[in-house]
């Protein structure tokens, strides 16, 4: 039985990690041209990159804007450090980030011509509000 193992297609030219595949390698494969295959670890992953003489994991990046108020939506409440309770937030703020909420689902509608359905039922909600 032969043993399938974990290799990296990278890009020559700039050492980015396009794809992770399995190969044994004795099966006819060839990367696409412009890339090479390396034997990775489990420190490897799409977007990283491979310096020459290991693998570099890519930087995370946080929750985009829209990430965090699709899923928190717009704070009604504020914490007040000076009395230690919640207060609530004035309208005008929470007007505000409904009014950015919309206009980050519209714009990514407008980009990618694609929302999630979560997405699609917050923005026609916020557009009922308005």
């Amino acid at each position: 039985m032969v043993s399938m193992t974990i290799h990296a297609v990278i890009m020559t030219a700039t050492g980015e990690v396009i794809n992770i595949i399995e190969w044994d390698g004795v099966a006819s494969y060839a990367p696409p041209d412009g890339c090479e295959l390396r034997e990775t670890a489990e420190n490897t992953a799409i977007g990283g990159t491979w310096d020459g003489s290991k693998f570099i994991l890519p930087a995370k990046v946080g929750p985009s804007r829209l990430d965090v108020l699709m899923s928190e939506g717009p704070a009604t409440e504020v914490y007040n450090e000076e009395t230690t309770v919640m207060d609530d937030r004035p309208a005008d703020d929470i007007a505000a980030d409904k009014a950015e909420l919309l206009g980050l689902l519209q714009t990514k509608l407008a980009d990618t011509g694609d929302l999630t359905w979560e997405e699609m039922n917050k923005m026609l909600a916020l557009e009922r509000e308005t």
